[in-house]
């Protein structure tokens, strides 16, 4: 079973997404350079681009047998988010998995976008766009 967590400020506050999504979709892109010569077309490789992740799901307003947290309910979690983004900090993103052989993550991630609204159910549905943030190194 797949557990989604968030935390900022190395694990100052934490909180688990009630809902898990239907699907987490993960993009790895490179900055790759194609262009044309006399006789051919190349295609240089590039650098690996920053990977983002896409979640869709709700944050309910009241209890349902299959939440994975009730530590917080509909507009607790869309206040959370927008007070840790005023902050201007990397939060965390941890997805856990019982499978071995599944899906797993732990990484520094900006939130690029959070768009919500409220359904006629009075739960919280959203889109949160995230993408990695990677630490400067200096050597």
């Amino acid at each position: 079973m797949i557990s989604v967590f968030f935390s900022i400020n190395n694990n100052e506050e934490v909180f688990e997404l009630p809902v898990i999504p239907e699907e987490l979709e993960k993009q790895s892109p490179w900055q790759n350079e194609e262009f044309d010569t006399m006789r051919q077309q190349l295609n240089l490789i590039g650098l690996k681009g920053l990977e983002s992740l896409e979640i869709n799901s709700f944050f309910p307003i009241r209890d349902y047998p299959f939440l994975r947290s009730r530590k917080m309910w509909g507009m607790e979690y869309v206040e959370t988010i927008e007070r840790w983004r005023d902050r201007r900090l990397p939060i965390r993103i941890v997805i856990t998995n019982d499978d071995s052989r599944g899906f797993k993550l732990n990484d520094a991630v900006t939130i690029d976008d959070f768009t919500y609204r409220v359904g006629k159910d009075g739960d919280i549905y959203y889109k949160l766009s995230l993408r990695q943030f990677p630490f400067v190194k200096v050597n």
